[in-house]
């Protein structure tokens, strides 16, 4: 049969994609709706200025897109650098407290995620 070009995706390119896509909904939500997002119950950006939330925004914008760009090139490179961010945000986050800890959590479990699905693509 010819290879017609399609190739199967890695666990880490899914991974990393579906990573990308929460980056980039959550991005056109604090864009088109901060105070929303400020007003969210036990909300990690509770009174937060909405000037400020877009600004978070446009990095959600930022980070997704260079999540989805590594995840439908298949740049390995790209994405097990993105490693010790998860890692330091989640670091600098716990440090901050309160809501934040529940950030801080989630970042350093999907930064476990990515890690894991990079062990399974190589060893697997």
């Amino acid at each position: 049969m010819q290879n017609i070009g399609f190739r199967t995706p890695g666990v880490l390119s899914v991974v990393f994609g579906a990573q990308g896509a929460f980056l980039l909904a959550n991005a056109v939500y604090t864009l088109a709706y901060p105070s929303a997002a400020s007003n969210l119950p036990d909300s990690p950006l509770a009174g937060v200025p909405s000037h400020t939330i877009q600004c978070i925004g446009v990095t959600s914008l930022s980070t997704g897109t260079i999540y989805a760009i590594a995840s439908y090139q298949r740049n390995i490179p790209i994405m097990v650098a993105s490693l010790p961010g998860r890692f330091f945000a989640g670091f600098i986050f716990y440090r901050n407290g309160g809501a934040w800890t529940r950030v801080a959590i989630f970042e350093v479990c999907m930064g476990l995620v990515n890690a894991a699905a990079l062990v399974w693509d190589l060893c697997m």
